[in-house]
């Protein structure tokens, strides 16, 4: 149960994304506003790892940034989707590809000032390439291969910009280094 009252609740926008404006009376007495997106939403991220550890990403291009950043294949859990089942069609959708299994990593919330959506990391093992990607209007990317040695110097310098892949790298280096891939 919130410690906050709501005192009012209006849909402010609904698409592309569902965002809400609430009036809140505050566990202090004070009367705030809030904007955010409301949940239930999910989204998937993959860190798919090839036998020869490697890494299959992309570089792809975010307009609020200006820049192509380096990812790893993610989106949203549809309707009826499981956030495993997400991440299959994700990597697929992206850069082309299976895995021969996946490890679900601790799940997180990305922006909890402002959106109550739930990130959901996995890491895929025996990645492999068998198809071309079925990219959504609107995505602009390339995928990427990159040893994982290389990659994670990357994040060790600051060059992973965007932090849903550096935190997903992140809870994948232990289970990486148990399997010697890195």
């Amino acid at each position: 149960m919130s410690p906050w009252k709501r005192l009012t609740l209006e849909e402010i926008l609904s698409e592309p994304v569902r965002l809400v404006r609430e009036r809140l009376l505050t566990h202090t007495g004070k009367e705030i506003t809030y904007i955010y997106r409301p949940g239930p939403v999910a989204a998937s991220f993959v860190l798919p790892v090839t036998e020869g550890a490697t890494a299959l990403l992309i570089r792809q291009y975010r307009h609020p940034t200006g820049k192509f950043l380096l990812e790893v294949p993610a989106g949203k859990v549809d309707p009826g989707e499981t956030p495993m089942e997400a991440a299959k069609r994700e990597l697929m959708e992206e850069v082309g590809a299976e895995a021969q299994s996946y490890l679900p990593l601790p799940p997180f919330h990305p922006q909890p000032s402002f959106t109550a959506v739930v990130f959901h990391p996995f890491l895929a093992l025996g990645a492999r390439r068998v198809g071309r990607p079925a990219l959504e209007d609107g995505e602009l990317l390339e995928p990427v291969e990159i040893p994982l040695a290389e990659l994670y110097a990357l994040l060790e310098r600051g060059e992973v910009q965007d932090a849903s892949t550096a935190l997903t790298l992140f809870y994948a280096r232990p289970h990486l280094k148990a399997r010697g891939l890195l």
